[in-house]
C-alpha cells in the first residue's frame, strides 16, 4: 500500500485541481499565498526561484518588496515541511514531479590530469558502466595521466562523484601509489528540455563569467539541451564544491559582472552627458559674452548719434544765423547801389 501521507499537502487540497488558478482569481475565490504557491510550483515545467513565483502569484501587478520577501520565507517553511524539493540553491520545484517533468542539473564531460614524477608507460583503460565512460590515459612522454568522463545522457552529483572515485581506483591500480596533483581541467553541465523546438537557429553560444560558454541547441527532434561548460582549472575538492552548488554562485557572479558592466557605462554616459554640459555653458557664455559686446556697441552707437544730432542742431543754427545777417546786410544799402558798383551816366 502506498503511503499517502507523503503525497497530501498540510494545506487544505483543491476540489478540482486540473487548471492552476493565479493572479486575481486566485485571490478572488479566496486561495492563501501557501495554496498559490504551491499551486505554481506543481503547475511548472522547470524549477522556478522566489523572484518568478511571486511575479506569478502577483500577476498582472508587480510584486512589492514585502510581498517577494513572504514568497521567499512561504518557500522556505515548504522546504523545510518536505512539500517541495529545492535542486540546488535558490531554487523549487515539486516533489511529486521531481524526475519526470522537471530535469535536473546534470554533469558530463569531465576531463581531469595528474603530472607524475616516474616513468610511465603509455596506456589507455576504458571502463564503460550504465552509460558512463570512464577513461583513463597514461602518457610516458610528458608523464601525465588524464581522464575523461562522460555520459552522454548526462550524470548526476554522486554518480559523477562515483565515476570520479572509480577513475582513482583505475589509475592508482596501474601506477601502484596514490595521486596528489589532480586537476580538474573542463566540465560540463546540461540540462534537457522536451517538448520544445527551436526554429530559425541551430545553436546559440555564448561567453560567461569565468571563461563559462554556454550553448543552447536542438539535440534531438521535439528536445532542446542547454550546456554550461567551465573551463577553470580547479582541485578536485573546488570541483565537489562548484558541482553542489550548481550554477547558482556562477549566475550571482555573473549578475554582479553584468550589474557593474552596466553601472560603467551609465558612468560613461554621465561622463559624457557632463562634458556635453560643460561645452553647452562655455558656448552659452560665450554667446552671453558677444550679446553683451553687441550691446555695448549699440550703445555707443546710440551715444554717437545723440553727438551727431547736437553736432546738426548747433550747425544748423549757425546757418540759420548767418542766413539772418546776410538778409539785414541786403536791406541797408544806400539807394542806387547795386552790387558795390556805382551807376555812372
Amino acid at each position: 500500500m502506498v503511503d499517502s501521507l507523503d503525497l497530501k499537502r498540510e494545506h487544505t487540497p483543491v476540489v478540482t485541481p486540473v487548471t492552476t488558478v493565479t493572479g486575481p482569481q486566485s485571490r478572488n475565490l479566496g486561495y492563501s499565498v501557501e495554496d498559490r504557491i504551491c499551486h505554481v510550483i506543481d503547475a511548472s515545467e522547470i524549477e522556478l526561484k522566489p523572484s518568478e513565483i511571486a511575479r506569478k502569484i502577483h500577476a498582472p501587478h508587480k510584486p512589492t518588496a514585502g510581498q517577494y520577501t513572504s514568497v521567499r520565507v512561504i518557500c522556505a517553511r515548504l522546504l523545510q515541511r518536505g512539500l517541495v524539493i529545492q535542486p540546488y540553491p535558490g531554487t523549487y520545484c515539486s516533489k511529486i514531479t521531481y524526475g519526470v517533468r522537471f530535469v535536473p542539473l546534470m554533469l558530463h564531460n569531465v576531463r581531469l590530469h595528474s603530472n607524475l614524477c616516474v616513468d610511465v608507460k603509455s596506456d589507455v583503460i576504458v571502463e564503460v558502466v550504465g552509460g558512463v565512460s570512464v577513461r583513463a590515459i597514461f602518457g610516458s612522454e610528458r608523464k601525465k595521466v588524464s581522464g575523461v568522463i562522460s555520459c552522454d545522457a548526462g550524470m548526476s552529483c554522486d554518480a559523477c562523484l562515483f565515476a570520479v572515485n572509480r577513475w582513482f581506483e583505475l589509475v592508482e591500480g596501474k601506477l601502484g601509489f596514490c595521486l596528489n596533483d589532480l586537476v580538474v581541467t573542463t566540465w560540463e553541465l546540461n540540462k534537457d528540455h522536451a517538448g520544445v523546438r527551436i526554429d530559425g537557429i541551430q545553436c546559440v553560444t555564448k561567453r560567461d563569467l569565468y571563461g563559462m560558454i554556454e550553448r543552447t541547441y536542438q539535440k534531438e527532434e521535439g528536445l532542446v539541451r542547454k550546456e554550461w561548460k567551465v573551463s577553470t582549472p580547479m582541485s578536485l575538492n573546488k570541483f565537489e564544491e562548484a558541482v553542489s552548488k550548481g550554477l547558482a554562485g556562477m549566475e550571482k557572479a555573473q549578475d554582479i559582472k553584468d550589474l557593474k558592466a552596466e553601472v560603467r557605462g551609465v558612468w560613461e554616459a554621465l561622463k559624457y552627458n557632463n562634458s556635453r554640459m560643460l561645452e553647452l555653458g562655455r558656448f552659452v557664455e560665450a554667446v552671453s559674452k558677444s550679446q553683451i559686446s553687441m550691446v555695448e556697441r549699440i550703445v555707443d552707437l546710440a551715444k554717437g548719434l545723440i553727438t551727431l544730432s547736437n553736432s546738426v542742431s548747433k550747425l544748423v543754427e549757425v546757418l540759420a544765423g548767418n542766413q539772418t545777417t546776410l538778409d539785414k546786410s541786403k536791406v541797408s544799402k544806400p539807394k542806387g547801389e547795386v552790387d558795390g558798383f556805382e551807376y555812372v551816366r
